[in-house]
């Protein structure tokens, strides 16, 4: 019937009939295409992806289009993202205040609602997010708490990342460089001592399996009163990369922050 909207990734057989394969390529991993088509069975319109958040943001994008009037009929859109990270860091800290916040506390951490109104709000800040192509979010300061790597914290990452992940949302976490030293006991942080490096190797593995997956690190060193490899007369190549190799079997990120 006229009107029909056909959803789906280009592997279902019904939209590989109506939209060349090839042309789906172009869009990437997260990109969509969104098109107008008339067969002797009727008129539709389809988005498609290569994988659900591409259907995901098409179908965001058709609802835009409908929300500011635009039209929505002969349609031939095709759309990549630019970038693959695109994140929002929040600048919340563990006991609920906001550095640089000014529209009240945090909506991560120490929080006193129930369990029920707490995942109705993140669902409506995922639905929100992912409608404008974020793709992930970091709910810690970059000035961050080491307690944010304790199992209590580690516990609200992984419920909150539950609740965004239908919308292809990823948690990210900030990291205080001197954990090591402050949580596990060790005498410093120096990125280049082995014992230190396996200490985050073992830290990743345990967020891993409470979240898998997890986006990966951000981290603010020698800077600001932040502790960071400069403090052991390392670079930030050596302590960015020794978190790289504790992330990379995982395939996570480090974004590593430094006034330089």
């Amino acid at each position: 019937p006229a009107g029909t909207l056909l959803l789906g990734t280009i592997s279902h057989p019904e939209i590989r009939a109506l939209i060349p394969p090839k042309e789906v390529e172009a869009c990437g991993e997260e990109g969509f295409l969104i098109r107008s088509v008339t067969t002797k069975a009727g008129s539709f319109t389809v988005i498609t992806a290569n994988s659900d958040a591409g259907v995901l943001y098409g179908v965001f994008a058709l609802i835009r289009r409908m929300q500011t009037g635009e039209p929505v009929s002969g349609l031939s859109l095709v759309e990549k993202p630019a970038y693959q990270l695109r994140l929002l860091n929040h600048w919340d800290n563990l006991n609920g205040t906001v550095e640089r916040g000014y529209a009240g506390r945090s909506i991560w951490w120490n929080r006193e609602e129930d369990a029920a109104t707490l995942t109705s709000q993140y669902k409506k800040y995922a639905r929100a997010n992912a409608s404008v192509g974020i793709n992930g979010t970091v709910l810690n300061n970059v000035n961050a708490s080491p307690d944010a790597l304790k199992p209590e914290y580690l516990r609200k990452f992984a419920a909150v990342a539950d609740i965004l992940r239908p919308y292809h949302i990823k948690v990210y976490m900030s990291v205080n460089f001197s954990s090591p030293a402050i949580l596990g006991g060790l005498p410093h942080s120096d990125p280049l001592d082995p014992a230190v490096a396996e200490w985050w190797k073992k830290k990743v593995k345990e967020i891993y399996e409470l979240i898998p997956d997890f986006g990966g690190f951000l981290v603010k060193a020698n800077s600001e009163g932040q502790r960071g490899p400069q403090n052991y007369g390392r670079t930030h190549a050596d302590g960015a990369n020794m978190l790289a190799e504790a992330l990379k079997p995982f395939n996570g990120v480090v974004m590593w922050r430094a006034f330089v």
